[in-house]
């Protein structure tokens, strides 16, 4: 029978090593392990880690659960949920910081300032957790008040009442009106005496960012602002046949103007006559050019010659009245020579019995 080899000390050396070893390593293993939830559970009880964890966690879900309450007063017939939501977080991108409010806290409770660029924001509430690890109590956020009022926009179109306006494919409707009733500048010397068309203008101020107005015409055509002078692109609707017929009339009744305020040859009357048929009779306009034949024997020119007439401006007013606007050039001829003037006029015109008679004027 074979005798059994006896193990030799080294080897029962190295074995207790590695057995030791072991023991070692899982004792290190548990003791780090118990002092990283240590240092973790300290970290957790400064608020100021807190503060820094929740500064970096403003992602989309978080923006959304902090701005619900806010985007659910928003006007989304003008601007979608995800659009006011997709602003909110590119507002959010800013720079973000906090500070404390000593005067609200406490020992279970930390208040901090939020600020975006300098600007406040709002609050957020710390409370510790009632079970305490290793002594410590870990800081959650109990509450967040953040305002974002500071987004909101308002904007306002005035276009004529015939048009319509959309915002996102929505029509607005009356109860984003302002102002029924919103005269055109060009129009502004007749609206006493005549009952000429207004504008409307709507107005929308519960979305935040930036919208688009989207018009269409009485016909149902798309239109574009140009951002310089609107007025022209609802007035500028004369057809070149209606434009035609207005520059024959203005170039006649600008002559006639001309010759009977010069008082020419001294034939205030005849002179008048031949403005009248321009005109229409029994108007205001028709009056006060007859009162003015009293004081024309004041004139001190000698003579006036027309230089140029243009038509700078028309509309179509509708119900056969038209508004026009006219610049004429005039070389007056006095005891001291030839003095050139520019002179423009504003007209109401209508079409009577088929002709076109000047109703008012205007000097612009």
């Amino acid at each position: 029978m074979a005798k059994r080899k006896k193990r030799s000390s080294s080897a029962n050396f190295a074995l207790g090593m590695i057995v030791y070893a072991m023991i070692f390593a899982v004792i290190g293993a548990v003791v780090l392990r118990f002092l990283w939830s240590y240092m973790d559970e300290y970290e957790k009880s400064r608020p100021k880690n807190t503060m820094e964890e929740y500064i970096s966690s403003f992602d989309e879900n978080h923006i959304k659960s902090v701005a619900a309450d806010f985007v659910a007063t928003l006007d989304h017939n003008v601007q979608s949920e995800e659009q006011s939501y997709a602003v909110i977080a590119e507002a959010m991108k800013g720079d973000l910081s906090y500070a404390k409010l000593s005067g609200e806290s406490s020992q279970v409770k930390t208040v901090y300032v939020i600020s975006l660029n300098g600007a406040k924001l709002g609050q957020v509430e710390l409370t510790k957790e009632e079970d305490p690890v290793f002594g410590f109590s870990p800081w959650t956020v109990s509450g967040e008040e953040l305002d974002f009022s500071w987004l909101l926009a308002s904007k306002t179109i005035t276009v004529p009442d015939s048009w319509s306006v959309y915002c996102n494919g929505n029509e607005l409707d009356a109860s984003y009106l302002v102002d029924e009733k919103t005269p055109y500048a060009i129009l502004e010397d007749f609206y006493d005496e005549f009952d000429l068309p207004y504008m409307v203008t709507y107005e929308v101020d519960s979305y935040v960012g930036d919208i688009s107005f989207e018009l269409k015409d009485e016909k149902g055509n798309s239109a574009e602002l140009s951002g310089e002078d609107d007025e022209t692109l609802f007035t500028a609707n004369c057809s070149e046949a209606d434009k035609a017929e207005l520059y024959d009339i203005v170039e006649k009744f600008i002559s006639g103007y001309v010759r009977f305020m010069s008082d020419s040859l001294g034939s205030t009357f005849d002179n008048y006559a031949q403005l009248r048929q321009y005109i229409i009779w029994d108007s205001k306009l028709d009056q006060r050019l007859l009162n003015t034949i009293s004081g024309l024997n004041y004139s001190s020119s000698l003579r006036d010659d027309i230089v140029s007439i243009t038509l700078d401006d028309s509309m179509d007013l509708g119900d056969d009245s038209y508004y026009a606007a006219a610049t004429y050039i005039v070389d007056t001829t006095g005891q001291k020579g030839v003095v050139q003037t520019t002179n423009r006029m504003k007209f109401i015109i209508t079409r009577v019995d088929g002709e076109m008679k000047v109703a008012a004027i205007a000097s612009y």
